[in-house]
């Protein structure tokens, strides 16, 4: 960013001298036909003295600009340093997490196969139990700090309502614990939810909401072809190899109806704080997936009228702009925005498809 501002300053200082420049020529040519007269010498002192003053003002526009430029690159800095900073100690915490749980879990395997050769079937039920509520896969807790409490996350998927048929039946994958199956419900659709996560169905049943716990593929398998009204997921596509979320889209296709909406959200790539602050921050997921690319697989697997629906940008981590009346602010914040826009586009975004009514495009 400095860098930027110093090339700034320096084409305003050719400009500048090239003013001083054209002004001198301006009096030779005047000097040269001879419209001074006796007043030459004053005229010249004059000149002279206009030439100081041009040169004490750019001075001192250099000066202020320097001193403006050099405190908001430091405002800049320091607020992205504090950033890293925090973003720094909650993945210590993280890491600190995941590897008492990678030690307990270990410890419980060690202990199923030492009591394999005289086993008790309740003892190994309990434990297997234990063992899959500790697992790092099973990460209710850390749904709860890092993801956003139920009603937060309930009002950031509420925009997604409108998107389904009233009446129809929706399958939301991944539900966990059961925010937008409340929201479908109290809508009046008829949801029905799928996670693999005990912990999480437990939530979801305690607000009597109805889930199964169940593989996603597996599930969509066994459901008749066009019995579905939609199929909905929300950060959950990321946590999955690229054939099986192939096939899983593939499913999804023939298990809805004609017309019926396939929604799938993720966190979004294309900005470099959801990299950083949310991606990276599950060691669960498999990897990023371009907004290009799942707008590609939906084609490609047969659905029509594909969207990218972006969410919200993250405005309070924005760099700050300049004062529009400051010197160059103009140049300056427009290379914020542009740093803004990579650093701070939406954090998640959503593919959309519909299944192709009767007499529409057909699958490939």
């Amino acid at each position: 960013m400095r860098r930027v501002i110093e090339d700034l300053v320096e084409k305003r200082k050719a400009r500048q001298e090239e003013l001083k420049s054209s002004l001198r020529g301006l009096f030779d040519s005047i000097r040269r036909r001879g419209w001074l007269g006796k007043g030459e010498e004053k005229s010249l002192a004059g000149v002279a003295r206009f030439e100081e003053a041009l040169a004490a003002y750019v001075t001192a526009q250099d000066r202020e600009w320097d001193a403006y430029a050099s405190n908001h690159s430091t405002m800049v800095f320091k607020s992205l340093q504090w950033k890293i900073e925090k973003l720094e100690a909650e993945y210590s915490h993280l890491k600190t997490l995941l590897v008492h749980f990678a030690q307990l879990e270990n410890k419980l395997g060690r202990l199923l196969e030492s009591i394999t050769e005289n086993p008790s079937p309740e003892a190994v039920a309990e434990l297997r139990a234990v063992q899959e509520q500790l697992s790092p896969v099973q990460y209710a807790d850390f749904e709860k700090r890092f993801r956003g409490r139920p009603e937060e996350i309930a009002r950031r998927l509420a925009g997604y309502l409108p998107l389904f048929a009233p009446g129809g039946e929706v399958l939301d994958i991944g539900c966990g614990r059961g925010e937008f199956l409340a929201l479908l419900l109290d809508g009046g659709r008829r949801p029905l939810g799928l996670d693999l996560s005990d912990s999480m169905l437990e939530e979801a049943r305690a607000r009597d909401l109805p889930c199964v716990k169940a593989d996603a593929l597996d599930f969509l398998k066994k459901r008749p072809d066009a019995s579905l009204d939609g199929v909905f997921s929300s950060q959950v596509i990321e946590h999955l190899e690229a054939d099986y979320l192939r096939r899983v889209v593939s499913e999804c296709f023939r298990v809805l109806r004609p017309g019926a909406v396939l929604l799938l959200e993720t966190i979004n790539p294309l900005s470099l704080f959801a990299l950083s602050r949310i991606y990276f921050l599950d060691p669960t997921h498999q990897r990023p997936l371009h907004p290009e690319y799942m707008r590609y697989l939906l084609e490609s697997s047969g659905f029509n009228a594909v969207e990218i629906l972006f969410g919200p940008e993250p405005d309070a981590e924005k760099l700050c702009e300049a004062d529009p009346a400051a010197p160059l602010a103009l140049p300056f914040n427009e290379n914020v925005d542009r740093l803004n826009g990579l650093l701070f586009a939406p954090s998640e975004y959503a593919v959309k498809g519909l299944k192709p009514r009767l007499g529409g495009a057909v699958r490939p």
